[in-house]
């Protein structure tokens, strides 16, 4: 239950990326990778920190992101 919530979740993002751009439906893979990246990079309710930080053992850069 809780993985098919996160995926729909995730399809969910990636449709309105795209329904708010001008990029093409074929390019649904790439809208899904600029997403979990950002969430790799958000804080989550579960843990008090990012799953980045979990990984790596340091907190990510935030410094190159922008609208």
């Amino acid at each position: 239950g809780v993985s098919e919530r996160h995926n729909r979740t995730l399809m969910d993002m990636v449709r309105s990326m795209l329904s708010n751009s001008t990029l093409l439906i074929s390019s649904w893979i790439y809208a899904l990778k600029i997403i979990m990246y950002l969430l790799n990079r958000v804080p989550s309710n579960a843990v008090p920190k990012t799953p980045f930080e979990l990984w790596k053992n340091r907190a990510p850069s935030m410094r190159h992101m922008h609208v």
